[in-house]
């Protein structure tokens, strides 16, 4: 027969190692909203510079299509 602790001590890390994959599923789900959150803001924030029109510093115009400076 198995003794008692052997078949314990079996249980308790079948349980430990369920708990902790599911942990580590919860995290990666929320991990990969943050990142297609943060994706959609990258976007968002691309397309509204793409929209404005170029923009001077002291004396140089920025292309934001190409992002090089030009001096003229």
């Amino acid at each position: 027969m198995i003794p008692i602790f052997l078949l314990g001590s079996a249980v308790y890390l079948g349980l430990q190692l369920a708990q902790q994959k599911l942990s580590h599923e919860k995290y990666m789900q929320e991990a990969l909203a943050r990142v297609k959150a943060l994706e959609n803001e990258v976007d968002a924030l691309q397309e509204k510079r793409a929209t404005q029109t170029p923009v001077t510093i002291s004396g140089a115009i920025v292309d934001t299509k190409s992002k090089k400076l030009a001096w003229w």
